[in-house]
């Protein structure tokens, strides 16, 4: 590699990242993470922006490179990444990740072809006959984001020291390069081989009986694709066991779908103290949307739709357990995101 490729590399990776920000089948929204190392700096994604912005804001942190790599050395895995400078944005959720991989840049992704197969049980298998050794990959069990999953990661890498992608299981994908371009081949190489067959839509079959219903400070969504979730039998049986597939799901949508005359009724939406939700379903209508729903929210429940149009209709699919939904929902630094995303 050139010394002007070496200095670029950060142009390099704020451009790919802007670029895959664009297309919702790799990026929703403030989802996924991206780092370049620049000597004993490592510049990570602030937690909560957007790699669509990678080009028009400073979303990225400078952090001690060198700090983590003793605190890892140490075992210890809950430290927090020692902001260079006087940025006042939070460093990813996932710093330590970035720092685990030894390859120049990192970029992790919630990939919809890749997450698809993530989200089903034993996925290990399915990449051992697709993927076989043709990419240096290892496969991660689902952890906690953060000081959790990171120890896993690291037991995961020493086992296997030229690791250039990590599968996480319910989660995404991990990919290292020595430059941007080693990252593109291998997210190409990816999502070629693992590409779904997706469901195609269908008329609706499950009509509503009845008037539609009014519901106040609420719109039908007027993405025909979202609708589906409650007009397609194959999609609408997976609202109530197939709710909370991947840790973003549950952080920006919640804990269950809810579903008009279901596990919602109009009288709770008539109570001032009742919590409404962002998106209510009702089943052989569509989807309504709060008017107070973001972009972070919609972007989410689309990734929810792109996901589930990729499985067959009787694929197991495995859900987070409850211990890891509450342990997600009371995390601070979701929180942080949360908040920072809207």
């Amino acid at each position: 590699m050139n010394d002007k490729l070496e200095l670029s590399i950060g142009d390099l990776l704020k451009e790919f990242c802007a670029k895959v920000g664009k297309n919702p089948l790799l990026v929703q929204g403030a989802g996924g993470n991206a780092s370049w190392k620049d000597n004993e700096t490592l510049w990570v994604k602030a937690s909560g922006t957007w790699l669509i912005d990678s080009q028009k804001k400073d979303i990225f942190v400078p952090v001690d490179l060198n700090h983590l790599k003793q605190e890892v050395t140490n075992n210890n895995f809950s430290t927090s990444p020692k902001v260079i400078g006087d940025s006042n944005l939070k460093p990813s959720i996932e710093t330590l990740l970035h720092a685990l991989m030894p390859h120049k840049a990192v970029v992790h992704l919630h990939a919809i072809e890749i997450l698809a197969h993530l989200v089903r049980f034993n996925p290990e298998v399915v990449f051992n006959k697709i993927i076989n050794d043709s990419i240096n990959w290892s496969y991660v069990e689902y952890f906690k984001p953060g000081e959790e999953l990171a120890k896993a990661v690291s037991r995961s890498l020493l086992k296997n020291k030229n690791t250039d992608v990590v599968f996480l299981k319910s989660h995404g994908v991990v990919i290292g390069g020595s430059c941007i371009a080693d990252i593109e081949n291998i997210l190409e190489n990816l999502l070629t081989l693992l590409k779904n067959e997706t469901n195609s839509p269908i008329k609706n079959k499950n009509k509503y009986l009845g008037p539609l219903p009014q519901l106040a400070n609420y719109s039908l969504s007027k993405d025909s694709k979202l609708n589906q979730l409650a007009i397609d039998e194959r999609l609408s049986k997976r609202l109530k066991d197939n709710w909370v597939l991947y840790p973003d799901h549950v952080v920006f949508l919640g804990i269950n779908a809810a579903i008009l005359n279901q596990s919602i009724n109009k009288k709770d939406l008539e109570n001032d103290d009742f919590n409404k939700p962002e998106f209510i379903f009702v089943l052989g209508v569509g989807v309504y949307e709060s008017n107070k729903v973001s972009k972070s929210q919609k972007a989410q429940l689309r990734c929810y739709f792109d996901i589930l149009i990729r499985q067959p209709s009787d694929e197991r699919l495995s859900t987070l357990s409850n211990k890891a939904i509450i342990e997600l929902l009371n995390w601070d630094a979701e929180k942080y995101r949360q908040a920072q995303s809207l």
